[in-house]
């Protein structure tokens, strides 16, 4: 059972998993705004998807070129906060402040028909705080202690077990 255990480990560890699909990871910091682009061409009606942890899916704008060239908004989930643009002959989705909220994966995509596309899509993930909290930093201390002692009182076990042993024989 044990060599289980251990063959299963090591062969978790030694060959991590990977999606079949590959999606673009981009670290983003509170506050500020990002552009995210969808590798789809001008010429279809857009729209992009958020799908994160907090929420339900949630289309997040739908866009389209007119017949000027120009790009206009057919939905828009929240225009305080997003705006859709171009970027070099494709679409564009930027968020002008990334809140927590808009942390989670982006999908562009489009509708013909009955038949939906999507792109890989990218994660929106936050810097990690460069100012290690308090708690964190005495927790590699407090763990070290408690292993010495648990290691401590083992042996103390151990020693007790061996003299008992010896004055009964």
């Amino acid at each position: 059972m044990l060599l289980s255990w251990v063959l299963t480990l090591t062969v978790v560890l030694a060959f991590p998993l990977k999606a079949s699909g590959s999606i673009e990871q981009k670290r983003v910091k509170l506050g500020d705004p990002v552009t995210l682009r969808c590798n789809i061409s001008l010429h279809h009606e857009i729209f992009w998807l958020r799908v994160s942890m907090m929420e339900r899916p949630r289309i997040i704008m739908v866009s389209r070129l007119k017949n000027d060239g120009e790009l206009t908004e057919v939905l828009n989930y929240d225009r305080t906060h997003y705006e859709g643009c171009l970027m070099d002959r494709f679409f564009g989705l930027r968020i002008f402040s990334v809140l927590k909220s808009d942390l989670g994966s982006y999908y562009c995509g489009i509708v013909e028909g009955k038949r939906m596309e999507f792109e890989d899509g990218v994660h929106l993930h936050a810097f990690s705080s460069p100012v290690p909290d308090e708690r964190q930093s005495s927790y590699p201390v407090f763990a070290t202690i408690l292993g010495v002692g648990l290691l401590m009182m083992v042996m103390v076990v151990f020693i007790v077990q061996m003299m008992t042993c010896r004055k009964n024989n």
